[in-house]
């Protein structure tokens, strides 16, 4: 039924299409609000993915410093902590702390076992910076040791601690790392030198008295002949005396080669410095880039130590090194000791170009002295006068191989960890 041409509604169901209308519009009203919800999370969620990848690239960032900060200065870490030059004998920049249950970069380290280890704050250096921030994000970076091991500085843990541009977002992680001795091979004789040796001069070699075994000396290794000859003698050292080996005494000396002498031996490595290195001699740059280069032995001294490549002659000025502190130096060129120098640690005289012909000389005057040993990777030709002593130091080499500075870092497998 209609009225007035319009259809019939009840009054019951008057108003229901506003109702209805009503209810869709509040439904897409829950809708928009339930998505806002989701994207502001989603965006929420973004951003603290963002912050804590810049804080993690930041703490990375950090890791990677410290593990070459950690080898660029292995020759200057000491019981006392990092020094500023190389003289350990100064007061060093940064000190070490004891681990303690709340200090942030020991957290790595077991509750139990944090007294037992010490760290350097690398980022408290104020005087200069030891690091370089990242663009975004920032860390700190912290080097620990056991304390056991504080005086052979051989183990550490590089903690950094990255933090993200808005600092609500930290990540710190921490990575292993060791030194290895640079020196593979067992050293123990005073000498050592492919082709022959021509043993003519003034001078005298302290042998190692257990260089073959018990009680067998090796004052000298070839793969070539012996001629001694001139006033030449080898002895032990308790028969060294007045600054000479006596001929009374004497294992070698002029025109007789001792037993002491191991000469045209079948088993003399055909690369000497892949005995020494672990490297063979045609990639003997792996073993340059570890070494501090320079051009000549000028600027060599007393505080020196580790490895130093010269690529030219080298004359040193005085002392070289020192018994706790010893030298692995290579020598490109001529090496000349003159009156009252003392060389403690490995002398290697190698040339790169290995080209046959004139073998490198190591000239020698004046009561020289040279604690360790003197290894020649093509022959050598020495020219020794004056009294030189070439003395075999087992104490000497120990340093040299137990020593930082003459070392090569490592990551320690499987040691990497993301604390938080």
């Amino acid at each position: 039924m209609t009225t007035s041409g319009k259809p019939f509604v009840p009054a019951s169901q008057r108003g229901i299409s506003l109702i209805v209308t009503l209810m869709i519009v509040i439904l897409l009203s829950l809708l928009a609000l339930y998505g806002a919800g989701v994207l502001t999370l989603d965006t929420r969620s973004a951003a603290n993915d963002f912050r804590a990848r810049e804080a993690l690239a930041a703490a990375e960032s950090g890791m990677e410093q410290g593990l070459g900060l950690l080898n660029a200065n292995r020759a200057r870490l000491s019981p006392s902590g990092l020094h500023n030059s190389d003289d350990l004998t100064t007061t060093p920049i940064l000190t070490w702390t004891t681990c303690t249950s709340s200090a942030a970069p020991c957290l790595p380290i077991r509750s139990g076992d944090r007294t037992n280890w010490k760290y350097l704050a690398i980022n408290t250096y104020s005087s200069g910076s030891l690091t370089s921030q990242p663009s975004q994000g920032s860390f700190e970076l912290f080097l620990l040791t056991p304390v056991s091991g504080a005086s052979s500085r051989l183990v550490y843990n590089v903690v950094a601690i990255g933090k993200s541009a808005d600092t609500t977002s930290t990540s710190v992680i921490k990575q292993g790392a060791f030194f290895y001795p640079l020196l593979l091979g067992n050293v123990g004789t005073p000498l050592a030198a492919a082709s022959n040796v021509d043993l003519t001069g003034n001078y005298s070699i302290i042998t190692n008295s257990n260089g073959g075994g018990s009680g067998v000396p090796v004052s000298a290794w070839s793969d070539g002949a012996f001629s001694p000859g001139g006033s030449f003698a080898s002895c032990h050292v308790g028969d060294f005396t007045g600054g000479a080996c006596p001929s009374s005494e004497a294992l070698t000396s002029s025109g007789t080669v001792g037993p002491d002498m191991i000469g045209n031996d079948a088993n003399f490595p055909a690369d000497l410095f892949l005995f020494l290195f672990g490297v063979p001699e045609t990639e003997y740059q792996k073993i340059k880039d570890q070494a501090k280069v320079v051009t000549s032995c000028a600027g060599l001294g007393a505080t020196s130590s580790g490895l130093i490549w010269v690529t030219g002659d080298c004359n040193p000025p005085g002392q070289v090194g020192t018994a706790d502190n010893p030298v692995l130096l290579v020598v490109e060129g001529d090496t000349t000791f003159n009156a009252g120098t003392e060389f403690y640690g490995l002398l290697y005289l190698f040339d790169p170009a290995f080209a046959a012909g004139t073998p490198p000389r190591l000239i020698a005057n004046g009561n020289a002295h040279l604690y360790g040993a003197l290894f020649a990777h093509d022959g050598v030709d020495l020219q020794l006068t004056g009294g030189f002593v070439l003395e075999f130091d087992s104490e000497v080499l120990e340093n040299l191989k137990n020593s930082p500075s003459g070392r090569n870092l490592a990551r320690i497998p499987g040691a990497w960890s993301d604390v938080q």
